[in-house]
């Protein structure tokens, strides 16, 4: 199976791209609005009657569905000459090409890469199962079986940098995001 792989895989002169699509967007936008509509807050919202727990959880849960949203809507993978590139929470992560044995995907639709040493999760497809149900091609075995591929193939590596493809890590955009979600909720719930 890795031999048709290979066969049909050229080395690409620019990086390759995989990322959150419009479903994936819209995963997000339903959870935000599931979130800020069924989270719990006390009558009259946290602010109201400031306690230290109560407005604790009220902005760690906040800032944990913001996280929770750009996991789902923002993510996005990136192979290049050096190797593969990851959004976090904190940073995006480079993992280079040696590090890397196989990629894997998950039941749940995420990948899995396997090397010695590490293993790292990316990505958020249409779990396997969810793609059988719906008859859909399953991008995430491709991009699997691509990664595992260019991985053990260095001649069928991207040629380019990836430069600014990468992007920049969840915090930046999921901070100001929780606060959106604190204060959507606070007023919802007065």
């Amino acid at each position: 199976m890795e031999r048709e792989s290979a066969a049909r895989v050229e080395a690409p002169a620019a990086p390759i791209v995989w990322r959150a699509g419009l479903p994936g967007r819209v995963t997000a936008v339903g959870w935000c609005v599931a979130f800020v509509a069924f989270v719990d807050r006390p009558v009259g919202g946290v602010l109201a009657e400031p306690q230290p727990s109560v407005s604790f959880f009220a902005a760690w849960s906040s800032v944990v569905a913001a996280w929770v949203c750009c996991r789902l809507g923002m993510w996005r993978i990136v192979a290049d000459q050096k190797g593969v590139h990851v959004r976090r929470f904190w940073a995006v992560r480079c993992m280079p090409w040696l590090m890397i044995s196989h990629v894997e995907l998950r039941r749940d639709g995420f990948l899995g890469f396997v090397g010695p040493g590490t293993e790292s999760l990316a990505g958020s497809f249409l779990p396997p199962w969810a793609s059988r149900l719906l008859r859909r091609s399953n991008r995430g075995r491709n991009a699997a079986d691509t990664l595992t591929v260019l991985a053990r193939h260095s001649d069928l590596r991207p040629q380019g940098r990836a430069g600014r493809l990468t992007g920049v890590a969840f915090v930046w955009r999921s901070l100001p995001l929780a606060v959106v979600l604190f204060a959507a909720a606070e007023v919802l719930h007065r």
